[in-house]
This record gives C-alpha cells, sequence and structure tokens, in this order.
C-alpha cells in the first residue's frame, strides 16, 4: 500500500470509528470506538509525516 493510500485509509477509518461511536448505545462501546479513531488518526498522521520525508 502507498503511503497516500495508507493515509486515505486511515483517515476513512476515523470517520467510521466516529459515526459508529454516535451511533452506540452504550458509554463503554461510545468510549471503544472513539479510542479507535484516536489511534487511527495517530496512524494516519504518521503516515504522512513519513510521506513528506
Amino acid at each position: 500500500m502507498s503511503s497516500h493510500s495508507d493515509i486515505a485509509y486511515f483517515r476513512q477509518r476515523v470517520i467510521d470509528e466516529k459515526r459508529r461511536a454516535r451511533a452506540a448505545c452504550e458509554g463503554a462501546i461510545r468510549r471503544l470506538h472513539l479510542d479507535f479513531a484516536a489511534r487511527y488518526a495517530e496512524r494516519a498522521d504518521e503516515a504522512e509525516r513519513r510521506a513528506t520525508v
């Protein structure tokens, strides 16, 4: 996978996980999805840094 497709994949996962968090009925599940979103955002940031080097 190229850096640009990595970035797009991780950014899309952030959007998906935030959507799942909003749809979650239980607080624990909501927090889990928000944690996933934060981790995907970190991965996207890392991929962007690698792409600019």
